[in-house]
């Protein structure tokens, strides 16, 4: 079994002019992310623009990646949308095209007590996939909900196919209170650059980020350092990856994520779906001199 952990990217989804899918440059990507020692890949999240995509948008581009990484990383893709419906025929595709495994994150928009959400992630990994492997993303600030510590330990005690969960907050206390909410280990994986090395040194196994498809080898460079025993090293890499987060800090993401990887030459087109904006000069001019940075010092 392929699980997550080191540096997962949450990959983004390439668009030509016309906001059509460009598979081409998802293909380079997945090539990219592979030759530059990533770990594994989140196809159809957030940085994805996953909720934006039609449901045969997403199935084409899970089956692209899967078969494009032809087993180099572990590939899981993010299964939730709108509906319960079309979430659970997502988790169903991925297992049918050869898939590791499945992201389930919350409900969105519309938020939902402890109950409501237990009930939801009852349905969905009994009932479609009770085998195949799958985390938890929770991402509150995004979908309104929020998966507590005690809901987590309640759905992996009754669900063995869940692996763990991906956080994405900068709330260490919570990932800690994650690490010991099930009576078995919980692989827990952090949406937070800044926090990398520390999710590691608390007992995490990774992170799972976007701009991590840009800067690869920083990541996996902390993630072999931590690995090694070396901390001083580990340190000294983990302030460059806060140096980049901070500069870019105030940007839109994934505009900015898919600039950076058109100036590294790896997808060909900025395109994001509305109601994303194209970057301003100045936007434009900050991204540029992180990617000459990582490029000239890693």
């Amino acid at each position: 079994m392929k699980t997550l952990s080191g540096l997962v990217c949450a990959t983004i989804t390439p668009m030509k002019q016309d906001g059509g899918l460009d598979l081409a440059s998802l293909e380079k990507l997945c090539d990219y992310l592979a030759d530059n020692g990533v770990h594994g890949i989140y196809p159809n999240g957030t940085n994805g623009e996953g909720l934006l995509l039609s449901a045969d948008e997403r199935r084409r581009v899970a089956e692209a990646m899967v078969k494009r990484n032809a087993g180099r990383m572990s590939v899981y893709i993010q299964c939730t949308a709108v509906t319960m419906e079309e979430t659970a025929g997502h988790m169903a595709h991925a297992q049918a095209v050869g898939a590791d495994g499945v992201g389930v994150m919350t409900p969105v928009f519309f938020r939902q007590d402890d109950i409501a959400l237990e009930a939801c992630f009852d349905d969905l990994l009994a009932s479609v996939a009770p085998d195949f492997p799958a985390y938890v993303y929770n991402i509150p600030s995004h979908s309104n909900n929020d998966v507590s510590p005690s809901l987590l330990g309640k759905i992996m005690a009754r669900h063995g196919n869940v692996r763990g969960i991906k956080f994405s907050a900068p709330d260490l206390m919570r990932l800690e209170d994650y690490l010991a909410c099930a009576g078995r280990s919980v692989d827990a994986l952090i949406g937070c650059d800044s926090l990398f090395l520390q999710c590691l040194a608390s007992g995490g196994v990774g992170t799972v980020s976007g701009p991590g498809m840009v800067f690869a080898k920083r990541f996996v460079r902390l993630y072999d350092q931590f690995r090694s025993g070396d901390w001083a090293g580990a340190r000294e890499t983990q302030m460059r990856i806060v140096a980049t987060d901070r500069a870019l800090a105030g940007i839109p993401g994934i505009p900015a994520i898919k600039t950076m990887l058109v100036m590294q030459g790896v997808i060909a087109e900025e395109t994001c779906r509305k109601p994303f904006r194209a970057l301003t000069d100045a936007e434009r001019r900050v991204v540029a001199k992180e990617v000459e940075i990582y490029n000239r010092e890693g």
